[in-house]
């Protein structure tokens, strides 16, 4: 029985890069939890309860890559405008004050995720 070079590499390169998917989905999904509950707990902002238990997070597998959207579920239409303020009723040039409490935490996910996947990674070899 002869061994196919090239069939064998392929077979070693795909178990590789399932694995690598796997690592990626798993952080992800941590991620993206942890980034969900600092949401919920964030200490810049004092907003309601409503507001704060709404946060969820989901991961979206597609065919090249692997995301995770963190979101409000019950009051989603604040969030930009808790973000950045907005204007006041009524017209004129006032806006109400902003509470920047996801970009900080999007940074921090981000770098996160970003270790994480490159550590886990590494741990494979």
């Amino acid at each position: 029985m002869q061994l196919n070079f090239s069939q064998a590499m392929k077979a070693i390169l795909a178990d590789y890069t399932d694995e690598v998917k796997d690592v990626v989905r798993e952080t992800l999904e941590e991620v993206g939890k942890e980034a969900a509950s600092e949401l919920k707990t964030a200490g810049s902002f004092k907003g309601t309860g409503k507001y704060k238990r709404g946060w969820d997070s989901t991961v979206e597998t597609h065919r090249t890559f692997d995301s995770v959207t963190v979101h409000n579920k019950k009051k989603y239409r604040l969030t930009h405008l808790l973000e950045f303020g907005h204007a006041c009723r009524g017209g004129g040039r006032s806006k109400t004050r902003e509470f920047p409490h996801i970009g900080p935490v999007n940074e921090k996910a981000t770098k996160r995720a970003e270790r994480e996947i490159i550590k886990r990674i590494e741990a494979l070899r």
